[in-house]
């Protein structure tokens, strides 16, 4: 297949699932191309990406000198304009029909099958022009911030209803889409994951050694984790603390650590190269990710970063909210606790460090977990079905499944 990823901006650290997609598609042959709404701000980038041989197009920015070009091209004939006219905003109408022109010329000289887009957002829209014009599918993957946290709830479901599929990384998110906003279109789980293949077993972490992988953002919870620290040291375990991401709470975070006086026990790490995020996994004993639902409804689906350190053994510790669960099944491969729950977090933390066996035995269960359920061979052999099954029934050949796992 040739297929076109639309996204918001290439590459994001922060989206590595993205990128784990992209590179195992085009291991089994797949032409896959980008078509970026901007351009990135990040100078650290996965080491996938320069195995790759990607065509990445960026999207011009719209000016008012540019509207009227909207025209040369035909842009709004009937079948574009089904799909754009909801809009309630002229300045939206004027904005996307800029953005889906540049699609419909990039879709022409990649020859592409189908575009798949990441994020549920407004402006993915333009994807849904585009496809329309060509008279090819088109599909969304459906994640958090975009439908827990929406600028509107009828827009969110007019976006869903613009393409072909929506794909879901957990059934809790099929579940919220369908019961909460009233999506009807045809719907997929396929979890968000990495390749087990690229994380080693650890077997030498440092004894007390805490890891977070995650944004400092409301929603990963992390203050929790720094309160649980805190109560740990005050009960004399010898610990120490690693956070690795940015964001916009870091000095939020920072002064929670000085409040507390543990400032010599947490460590800031930013952002981090794929190397030493590996080092950091293997040398954690414990990985921790307090997620809980931020004051706008956000929240975490099933992290990767948890896949990705169950997927070097590393013990993991995190909470109950939205489809965590279906990634880790409490005291078996992992410990779950309410979220917003920081001495249920530290009793948690406590009773791993005081018994090692049961650590390393949750530990060798959620690789096996990962290995069994959330291997990214496996996610994309989905992908790749529901993709297909689009194509040809936009052909007009074969039948598309509904709500399928």
């Amino acid at each position: 297949m040739q297929i076109l990823y639309v996204v918001g901006q290439f590459p994001k650290l922060s989206e590595s699932f993205i990128i784990n997609e992209l590179y195992e598609l085009e291991k089994r042959g797949h032409d896959v191309s980008i078509f970026s709404l901007s351009l990135p701000d990040e100078e650290i980038t996965h080491e996938e990406l320069k195995q790759m041989d990607l065509t990445v197009h960026y999207a011009e920015q719209p000016s008012y000198q540019l509207f009227p070009d909207l025209f040369s091209k035909q842009v709004l004939n009937s079948t574009v304009l089904q799909r754009a006219i909801f809009i309630d905003n002229p300045l939206y109408h004027a904005y996307y029909l800029h953005l889906g022109k540049q699609l419909i010329e990039t879709v022409e000289s990649e020859s592409v099958d189908l575009i798949h887009a990441h994020f549920a957002s407004p402006n993915r829209l333009p994807v849904t022009f585009a496809a329309a014009y060509h008279n090819i599918p088109c599909t969304v993957t459906a994640h958090a911030n975009e439908i827990f946290s929406p600028p509107s709830i009828k827009r969110l479901k007019r976006v869903c209803s613009r393409f072909d599929h929506v794909i879901v990384p957990s059934k809790y998110n099929r579940r919220y889409l369908r019961e909460e906003i009233g999506v009807k279109t045809d719907m997929t789980v396929v979890p968000a994951t990495t390749s087990v293949d690229k994380f080693e077993p650890s077997d030498n972490c440092v004894p007390g050694r805490l890891l977070t992988v995650a944004r400092l953002v409301e929603k990963k919870g992390h203050e929790y984790a720094i309160d649980a620290v805190a109560e740990l040291v005050d009960q004399g375990y010898d610990v120490e603390y690693h956070i690795v991401g940015i964001g916009e709470r870091e000095e939020f975070l920072r002064e929670r650590v000085r409040k507390h006086g543990i400032k010599d026990c947490v460590k800031f790490l930013g952002h981090v190269s794929d190397e030493r995020l590996e080092t950091e996994l293997h040398e954690a004993e414990l990985f921790v990710i307090p997620c809980v639902i931020a004051s706008d409804g956000d929240r975490d689906v099933a992290p990767v970063a948890l896949k990705e350190a169950m997927a070097t053994q590393t013990a993991c510790v995190s909470t109950t909210i939205s489809a965590i669960p279906e990634l880790i099944t409490n005291g078996h491969d992992g410990i779950l606790v309410e979220p917003n729950d920081s001495k249920a977090l530290t009793d948690a933390m406590a009773s791993l460090f005081d018994d090692p066996s049961r650590r390393k035995e949750i530990a060798a269960n959620g690789r096996e977990t990962v290995e069994n359920k959330f291997d990214i061979s496996q996610t994309v052999d989905q992908l790749i079905d529901v993709f297909q099954s689009c194509i040809q029934s936009h052909s007009g050949r074969g039948t598309r499944a509904v709500d399928g796992d």
